[in-house]
């Protein structure tokens, strides 16, 4: 109908056209680019009504052609959204149930169809450092710095990736980018310092954590960076001391005064000097710090550099006089007496090891290195069947042979005394745990399993 009633009005529009032409036949001259040529008035109207109506008709069929154009792009979008959506939802689906494998095809068909998915880089490059892949770890994070060349996020997983790898340089490099975006990133700094402490660079290491302590905010968190801030100087002071000679000596014995200075709790501080001052040949003022340390502090580790002093200047006396004195001061520290017991049988005083165990026993629930240091007594009676026993007690009782060094922040177990935990990585937490007390004392009798037949 409405094409209809377009055509009439396009006819009576010529047919008035026409008539106006036949009632004035008057031709004028018309210029066009240069050139003219005469034409009726008729004829140039109706040239330039068609002219009109061609570039209307264009103009509306370009308009019409591009909202179909752009409709069609939308419908298009809307259907890859829906189905980038449906794909991530069932590579999410598989995340979630540890289905990795699956994970993986459906993010990997995500990012065909969307590069532009940081989020889906990372956990595929999480997924393949679970397999232990990490070549292919970073091959998603290097697709994922092609778009996004500025993202932190994927420079420090990248670094982390390469700390793994043992690829130090690798690490560093990139670790400097991301301070070169942001000169106070944190986590950028930390990564530096462990890769240096790994890699034993103190002075870059300590050089790092000055900066880590301007940018840490709350005292908590200061007291812990200041706290591995010493820990770097004593490792330094470690170094110094191994080196040997005037000058590093000299320089180690200036470490240590400076990190007792700063921190009177810090016992690793306190250790190292006195480790300096038996280097260099000052035995007395080594075993005056470490006395007064062990008074302070209550460390068996102070006791422990004591006998190394006094059994190594055949002067077990006066070791056994220190412990004895610990004791009458510390009754309750049952850790000393069973050290002394150690040192008793050390010293083939057996008799005095046995009775120092038999307090123990009084008020502590059992443990396997009790009844390992019985049976090593026991040995050196010569009482194989009774050593025997204790033996098979220490299996029985399903722990360590020894009196194990733990981690008061995550409960690592050591065999030695340790500065620095590697798994938590704090330092000064070291110590040997409180055994669990027998809540109500048996009588001082000796208790069946302490009856040795001598």
């Amino acid at each position: 109908m409405l094409v209809r009633l377009l055509f009439i009005i396009l006819l009576i529009v010529i047919s008035l056209f026409c008539w106006i032409s036949l009632e004035n036949p008057v031709d004028i001259e018309f210029f066009f680019f240069g050139e003219s040529t005469h034409i009726s008035v008729s004829a140039l109207m109706i040239s330039s009504f068609v002219l009109g109506a061609i570039l209307v008709f264009v103009s509306t069929l370009t308009r019409d052609i591009k909202r179909a154009f752009q409709e069609f792009r939308r419908s298009r979008e809307t259907k890859k959204g829906e189905a980038i959506k449906e794909e991530l939802n069932k590579g999410m689906d598989h995340f979630i149930r540890g289905d990795f494998a699956k994970a993986k095809v459906h993010f990997s068909e995500v990012l065909k169809k969307d590069p532009s998915h940081i989020d889906l880089y990372l956990r595929l490059s999480e997924m393949e450092l679970r397999d232990g892949k990490e070549d292919e770890a970073l091959h998603w994070l290097e697709q994922a710095r092609l778009i996004d060349m500025k993202n932190v996020t994927i420079l420090l997983k990248e670094a982390e990736v390469y700390q793994r790898m043992k690829r130090y340089d690798d690490a560093i490099r990139t670790l400097n980018r991301v301070t070169g975006l942001d000169e106070n990133n944190l986590k950028a700094l930390k990564s530096l310092r462990e890769i240096n402490l790994e890699n034993q660079r103190w002075e870059e290491a300590i050089r790092l954590q000055k900066l880590i302590i301007k940018l840490t905010k709350g005292k908590q968190a200061e007291e812990e960076e200041t706290r591995f801030y010493l820990g770097l100087k004593y490792e330094r002071g470690r170094d110094l001391l191994a080196r040997g000679g005037e000058d590093p000596l000299a320089a180690a014995l200036k470490e240590a005064k400076e990190i007792v200075r700063e921190m009177k709790t810090f016992q690793p501080g306190f250790v190292l000097l006195g480790d300096v001052y038996l280097r260099t040949g000052r035995w007395a003022s080594a075993g005056k710090i470490w006395g007064k340390s062990f008074m302070r502090f209550k460390s068996i580790i102070f006791l422990l550099r004591l006998e190394e002093l006094y059994l190594g200047r055949e002067d077990p006396s006066t070791l056994i006089r220190i412990y004895q004195r610990a004791l009458e001061k510390n009754p309750e520290q049952w850790v000393i007496r069973f050290y002394y017991a150690k040192l008793c049988l050390r010293l083939e005083m057996l008799d005095e090891a046995l009775e120092a165990l038999d307090e123990i026993s009084l008020g502590q629930k059992d443990f396997p290195a009790l009844h390992r240091l019985l049976a090593e007594i026991a040995l050196h009676r010569k009482d194989f069947d009774r050593a025997a026993h204790e033996f098979e007690k220490t299996f029985e009782l399903s722990g360590k042979s020894f009196l194990p060094f733990s981690c008061t922040t995550c409960e690592r177990e050591s065999q030695e005394w340790l500065a620095y935990c590697p798994q938590c990585h704090q330092w000064n937490t070291y110590t040997i745990k409180e055994g669990e007390p027998i809540a109500t004392l048996a009588p001082r009798s000796i208790p069946e399993q302490m009856h040795f037949r001598f």
